[in-house]
């Protein structure tokens, strides 16, 4: 899919985090995928789960291309930790642990 293509950023540098296919469609920090553990900390998340969240939120199934003109940024600290902006002002998703805000 790829539907958040240059959008996902890692939470500890800052940087956008690459697209895996490979592995079941996850994104993971390319600092730490291209200079290793040294650089930055192993931050991944599974595409299918941020798009589930976004749905879940606006109680409808999106396209991909629907997902992506809505999402602004993903900020991912680990699986557990990340926050989802959306571009129509909306307030963001939080995902800390098990709380959700939607």
């Amino acid at each position: 899919m790829n539907a958040y293509s240059r959008k996902v950023k890692c939470s500890h540098c800052n940087k956008n985090m690459k697209y895996k296919r490979e592995s079941g469609g996850k994104y993971t920090c390319s600092t730490y995928d291209n200079l290793g553990k040294e650089h930055c900390q192993r931050a991944t998340v599974k595409e299918e789960f941020i798009s589930s969240l976004i749905m879940r939120r606006y109680r409808k199934e999106m396209s991909d291309e629907e997902l992506r003109n809505l999402v602004d940024c993903i900020i991912v600290e680990d699986n557990l930790l990340l926050e989802i902006h959306f571009k129509n002002n909306d307030e963001p998703i939080l995902l800390k642990g098990n709380f959700i805000q939607f």
